[in-house]
């Protein structure tokens, strides 16, 4: 069967976050054609969907199989809360669409491998959104192929964001906890950005993780018991190293997105990898203190991961971060927080 000259995308929800449907607008290859929920979902749910639907000139249509029969998408953008991610999911690819998902994947491990049985049982293509597209991960990855710095030892990656999470521990200020705010611990919800640099960088798999958690700048983190700063050690493929350090530091703590880093070491050479770069810096008067002083200058980054994605379509080619990939950051992640629970290392649960 012919590729179709575009793809019609339905966005599953918007509650956690636009930029993932507002990807696919004005692609010359994707047509956005409307936006649907569950009727059951939160009244401030409905109430993005709606903004998402006014943003992407669509109609938004509460009931997703009426919207399926009404749109007949090819594809399905699912931004809903981590909590609903499999179910929707696994709907859209029962359904036969192709599936775009926001991050986390999913809250636990067998909520992932229910999106991979239903992902390959369907035969449809999966891609879990990430930042690989960074020019300097592409670079990173390019380089360590080519061998420039011989076989790899051990990675680390620091993937402190520069984004406050309402008053700070120390503080006796009163705080009222918007509805949006799920209660999810940063490890789990960020983790997999540095985690698929790792894979995206050296082809490997974790094998075993140790975990550090903490509540250390956030009363609403350490209230319910989540974490906003982690460390992760992992023992990987071919007997590589990893680590990585992940945390919400706050807006005040770093002039642009944060402190986002990578470092691979071989056994002839070592990389260093600043991923905002390229960048500009930005001083002049009227800046308020939420204005970035370091910019990006390569913004193309969701597109590029748009192209690619055309490319798999067309193709039947993988993704560039597949459902069982995807799977495999969800059991790293439980994996380093059990660890983190129990204080010893955790096996990475392989699929059954």
């Amino acid at each position: 069967m012919s590729s179709p000259e575009r793809y019609r995308v339905l966005a599953l929800s918007a509650a956690k976050h636009d930029y993932v449907p507002l990807a696919f607008k004005d692609h010359p290859r994707f047509q956005v054609v409307g936006v649907s929920d569950e009727p059951s979902a939160a009244g401030w749910v409905h109430e993005c969907n709606e903004q998402l639907a006014a943003d992407l000139g669509v109609p938004y249509q509460p009931g997703i199989d009426a919207a399926i029969a009404r749109h007949r998408p090819h594809v399905a953008v699912v931004s809903s809360e981590a909590a609903r991610h499999a179910r929707l999911s696994v709907r859209a690819a029962e359904a036969g669409l192709h599936v775009v998902q926001d991050k986390p994947m999913t809250p636990t491990v067998a909520d992932a491998d229910t999106i991979v049985e239903a992902v390959e049982r369907a035969g449809v293509r999966f891609l879990l959104w990430n930042r690989n597209t960074q020019p300097a991960i592409e670079e990173a990855r390019q380089l360590v192929n080519a061998g420039e710095i011989g076989e790899p030892r051990a990675i680390h990656v620091d993937f402190f964001f520069s984004k406050d999470a309402g008053v700070l521990l120390d503080s006796d200020e009163p705080e009222e906890v918007p509805d949006n705010w799920l209660s999810e611990g940063e490890l789990t919800v960020e983790g997999i950005y540095p985690l698929a640099y790792m894979r995206h960088i050296l082809g490997l798999d974790a094998l075993r993780a140790f975990g550090r958690t903490s509540a250390h700048f956030f009363r609403r983190h350490a209230e319910r018991g989540v974490e906003d700063i982690a460390t992760v050690s992992l023992e990987m493929e071919r007997g590589v190293i990893g680590s990585l350090c992940i945390g919400r530091i706050g807006q005040p703590s770093h002039p642009n997105v944060g402190e986002l880093r990578v470092h691979v070491i071989g056994s002839a050479g070592a990389l260093v990898i600043a991923e905002p770069r390229p960048e500009v810096a930005v001083y002049t008067r009227g800046q308020t203190p939420e204005d970035p002083r370091n910019r990006r200058t390569d913004e193309e980054t969701d597109r590029r991961q748009v192209d690619l994605l055309v490319n798999a379509l067309d193709t039947g080619g993988d993704t560039l971060l597949t459902a069982r990939q995807g799977r495999h950051i969800v059991a790293t992640v439980a994996a380093a927080l059990q660890s983190a629970r129990t204080g010893r290392p955790c096996q990475v649960s392989r699929p059954g």
